[in-house]
């Protein structure tokens, strides 16, 4: 740089540049780096923890899981059986009459889970809970729960996310799940099937009543016998209905935005037999069972 003073020009050194400790010129060199590398850093830790600690702590649950089975006769009269079982797998199917047998087979991690059974006036009560919710209790809890009742029993069942299957009885079924399945074989009292995120399966029906629900997901009605009365609803999902061949039936309802599949040798407005089906979206079926 040249100054000039009182006509005489006086030469000055040149500034040196401001430089980092690292060597680079510029103020604006300074923080960036440190500051990304911190984050970059963090964000390796938090994914560490997300991945490693639930995968040990599976591994630890399992290490420590109880497993007992036991089987409970009751020599009364049961007439009906009445099943809130969260989320156990839950079969039920005929036995000798005069009396019932409940099989259970429980897990668990680290609390082990209520459970209850009573014979009230008839009535055979079984609930089933898990204890706690963490991730070891919520992860290893289950039960498998078969209970054997006479073929007349009327059966009421509830789960949360388990399973129920029905089978071989004559009484009065009503099934419902939040999210699993219903399934129901070779049954002939009437039915009242609910799945709210699942699938409802029904085969070799002779239930002269039949009302099923299911929000998302399949609903599938399979008659070994012509019924009487059928409702079928699904919000979204597909609907089938497969009746013995020759028989007809008065068919009502309406689908939204899915496809309607109906063999219209099924239909007969004067058929005293009356079938409604409700669909919100998915396909609905309603045809003849293929003859054996």
């Amino acid at each position: 740089m040249i100054l000039r003073s009182a006509g005489a020009a006086v030469r000055t050194p040149p500034r040196a540049p401001i430089t980092t400790a690292s060597g680079a010129s510029g103020a604006s060199a300074v923080p960036g780096r440190p500051r990304r590398r911190g984050i970059w850093i963090f964000l390796a830790i938090v994914t560490a923890l997300v991945l490693v600690i639930p995968a040990g702590l599976t591994a630890w649950g399992r290490a420590i899981r109880q497993t007992t089975t036991s089987v409970t006769p009751y020599r009364h009269a049961i007439t009906e059986l009445r099943l809130d079982a969260g989320g156990a797998e839950v079969s039920v199917g005929p036995g000798p009459d005069g009396e019932a047998h409940v099989y259970k087979r429980l897990s668990w991690g680290v609390r082990k889970p209520d459970t209850t059974e009573a014979v009230v006036g008839g009535v055979l009560f079984v609930t089933f809970r898990c204890n706690g919710s963490g991730l070891v209790s919520g992860r290893e809890c289950g039960a498998d729960i078969d209970v054997r009742v006479p073929r007349g029993t009327r059966v009421s069942a509830a789960t949360g996310s388990g399973r129920i299957s029905v089978r071989g009885l004559s009484g009065d079924l009503d099934l419902r799940t939040g999210s699993g399945e219903v399934r129901a074989a070779d049954v002939r009292g009437r039915l009242r099937l609910r799945a709210r995120s699942g699938a409802v399966v029904a085969t070799g029906l002779a239930s002269p009543e039949v009302k099923a629900e299911v929000s998302s997901g399949l609903l599938d009605l399979r008659f070994a016998e012509p019924p009487g009365a059928v409702e079928a609803r699904a919000a979204s999902g597909t609907i089938k209905v497969i009746v013995p061949p020759g028989s007809v039936y008065r068919v009502t309802g309406w689908t939204g935005s899915g496809s309607a599949h109906l063999n219209k040798a099924v239909l007969d407005d004067a058929s005293p037999r009356r079938i409604s089906v409700h669909s919100g979206s998915g396909a609905t079926y309603l045809d003849y069972r293929d003859e054996e």
